[in-house]
């Protein structure tokens, strides 16, 4: 016997929960919550935000050098290429998101034993580092410490990890390899090779702030694109799922 306590739509309409209780073979797991996921409302949502805070750093950037100076405040709370502000904050959840569907997938992994849950771990790992450090800011941290940039670091990591992760893509469906390949791809190019592509220009110019304008875009749509991915490897295609969370 079950009892339904309460059901809740949340506005966005990317996802709702049903919170029930019943009787588990756990005598401690009574608690249930039913989550149906619309993973396309989810994506649309995050494709959405990301371009409308790449359309405001573009609009205000060629205002402020072909027009007329714009305030700073006002150019700090949108500008990408700055930290502590919205875009920063919006990364920082992009990243969250996808690390959330890669512990999802890791858990079921390990219930699995399959052969390749050690490096789904891995990737879970990975991102949570990436979502601390996108608001922390420890790789910026590091570029002020040492002379080259940590783009060319971030390359060599890059490629280490795409040589490691060969066996892991090679395991999966076709359509899933296709699309964690394109997603990598369009973020460590906006990463690395963007990074350091704008090097060389003046930071107080129309044309460094294009620049960061393609680097940090590609690295948000980028992980948009792996968090589309996973949500189509772990729903089998399908637009709706149901997770179950006992407490």
């Amino acid at each position: 016997m079950r009892y339904l306590i309460s059901t809740s739509v949340v506005p966005l309409r990317f996802f709702s929960h049903r919170r029930y209780l019943k009787k588990s073979d756990h005598p401690t797991h009574r608690t249930v919550f039913d989550i149906t996921f619309n993973r396309r409302r989810l994506i649309r949502f995050l494709t959405w935000i990301t371009a409308w805070l790449l359309f405001m750093h573009g609009t205000i950037m060629i205002y402020h050098y072909q027009v007329s100076e714009v305030g700073w405040y006002f150019m700090q709370l949108f500008d990408v290429n700055e930290e502590h502000n919205l875009p920063t904050w919006f990364s920082g959840f992009n990243l969250l998101i996808a690390t959330l569907i890669l512990g999802i997938i890791v858990k079921e992994k390990r219930r699995l034993e399959d052969d390749m849950t050690f490096r789904w771990t891995v990737l879970f790992v990975g991102f949570c580092f990436l979502s601390i450090d996108e608001v922390a800011v420890l790789h910026e941290t590091v570029n002020s410490v040492i002379e080259p940039s940590w783009a060319w670091g971030g390359l060599v990591i890059a490629v280490v990890v795409g040589v490691y992760f060969i066996p892991f893509l090679r395991s999966l469906p076709k359509r899933s390899f296709r699309d964690f390949f394109l997603a990598g791809a369009v973020y460590v190019g906006g990463a690395v090779i963007m990074e350091l592509l704008g090097e060389p220009l003046d930071s107080d110019s129309l044309a460094y702030n294009m620049t960061t304008l393609v680097e940090e875009g590609m690295e948000m749509f980028g992980i948009v694109l792996f968090s589309r991915a996973l949500l189509a490897y772990l729903m089998g295609g399908k637009d709706e799922g149901t997770f179950s969370l006992r407490t």
